[in-house]
C-alpha cells in the first residue's frame, strides 16, 4: 500500500490562498508568493468558499472571528465559529469547516513550533502555551477590549510581515508570543465561567469521543466503546445523546466518514486502498458506507 498523503505545509497553503483571492493588494495578510519564511505567515480567510474539505497541517493555526460564522471540524470537536472569538488549529487533528456565512472575516497566524523555539522560548514553555485544556473545544470568547486589542495584533503582525524591516523576524516572535498568551488569557476566561466541568456526563462523553479519536481505525461498535468505559451501550447511547445530540454510532461514524473525505482529497491512494486502511471488508462495502454520508460514491467524490 502506498502512504502518498498530502499534509500542507505553509508554503502550499499561502500559494493556495493567493491563487484564490485574486487580489494584489489587499488590506490584510501575506499576499505576494516572494514570503521567505516555511514557518511563519498570516492570513485572512478566503472570501466566498463556503466549506473546506479535511485538511492536516504541519503547523499551528491561531484564528480570530471577526464577523460571520461557520461550523468547525477539529479532530472529535464540532463546534461554531463565532464573532469575537478566537480558536486554535493544531496539526495534530484532521480539519475542515462548512456552512460558513457570506460575511465570515477571519484573521489567521500560522507558524510551526520551531519559529518560536529558536533560541527564543523554551519548549515547555511553548508547549504550555499550545496544549489548551484538552476537554473542551478549542475556541474561546472574548470581551470587546480583548477584541480591538486582538485585531490591532493581528494587523501590528500583517504590517510587520509586509514591511520586513530591521529585525522584523524578532519583533513577529515577540508578538506571536503576545497572541500565544492573549489566547491562553481567553481560555481561562472561558473555563471560569464555564460548569460543564462539573458534569461527569459531559467527561465521560469526551473520554467516549476521544476514544474514537485513538480508535476508530479498529473499533466500530458502540459495544466495545462502552466495554472501554466501563458501562453498558444502552448508557453511553443515552449520555451521548444528551449531551450532543447525536447517536453514539453516528459519531464513530462520523469520524470514519472524516478519515475517508481527507484520503480522498489529499492523498493518491486508490478506493480499495482507502477501503483497507479504513478497514472496510472490501471496497464495495467502504462506497456503500460513504454513499450513505455524501449522497455520492467516493469515485465521484475524487471527481469533484
Amino acid at each position: 500500500m502506498s502512504d502518498k498523503i498530502v499534509v500542507l505545509d505553509i508554503p502550499a497553503t499561502l500559494k493556495r490562498h493567493i491563487a484564490s483571492t485574486n487580489i494584489t493588494q489587499p488590506g490584510f495578510g501575506i499576499v505576494t508568493d516572494d514570503w521567505k519564511q516555511d514557518d511563519f505567515a498570516i492570513l485572512s480567510n478566503e472570501s466566498g468558499l463556503k466549506h473546506g474539505l479535511p485538511i492536516k497541517t504541519d503547523y499551528y493555526s491561531v484564528i480570530l472571528c471577526l464577523s460571520g460564522s461557520c461550523k468547525k471540524t477539529i479532530g472529535h470537536f464540532v463546534f461554531e465559529v463565532y464573532p469575537n472569538s478566537v480558536h486554535l488549529v493544531s496539526p495534530a487533528y484532521i480539519t475542515s469547516f462548512e456552512e460558513a456565512s457570506d460575511d465570515l472575516l477571519l484573521y489567521q497566524v500560522l507558524f510551526k513550533k520551531e519559529f518560536l523555539l529558536n533560541n527564543f522560548l523554551k519548549e515547555n514553555t511553548l508547549n504550555n502555551l499550545l496544549e489548551i485544556n484538552p476537554d473542551y473545544p478549542p475556541i474561546y470568547g472574548l470581551p470587546q477590549k480583548a477584541v480591538l486589542s486582538l485585531k490591532a495584533l493581528y494587523e501590528k503582525i500583517s504590517d510587520e510581515s509586509r514591511e520586513q524591516g530591521a529585525f522584523h523576524l524578532q519583533i513577529l516572535r515577540l508578538l506571536l508570543t503576545d497572541l500565544l498568551y492573549e489566547m491562553n488569557r481567553a481560555c481561562e476566561n472561558c473555563l471560569l465561567h464555564s460548569t460543564r466541568h462539573l458534569s461527569k456526563q459531559y467527561q465521560l462523553v469526551y473520554k467516549f469521543k476521544k476514544l474514537v479519536e485513538d480508535k476508530f481505525l479498529t473499533m466500530k461498535t458502540v459495544q466495545e466503546y462502552a466495554d472501554e468505559l466501563f458501562i453498558s451501550a444502552k448508557y453511553l447511547t443515552e449520555i451521548v445523546k444528551s449531551e450532543t445530540g447525536q447517536n453514539a454510532l453516528h459519531v464513530i461514524h462520523n469520524r470514519m466518514y472524516l478519515e475517508a473525505q481527507y484520503l480522498l482529497s489529499s492523498s493518491g491512494l486508490s478506493i480499495k486502498e482507502i477501503a483497507d486502511r479504513l478497514n472496510f471488508d472490501n471496497s464495495s462495502h467502504f462506497s456503500r458506507f460513504f454513499k450513505r454520508f455524501a449522497g455520492y460514491n467516493p469515485s465521484e467524490f475524487k471527481n469533484i
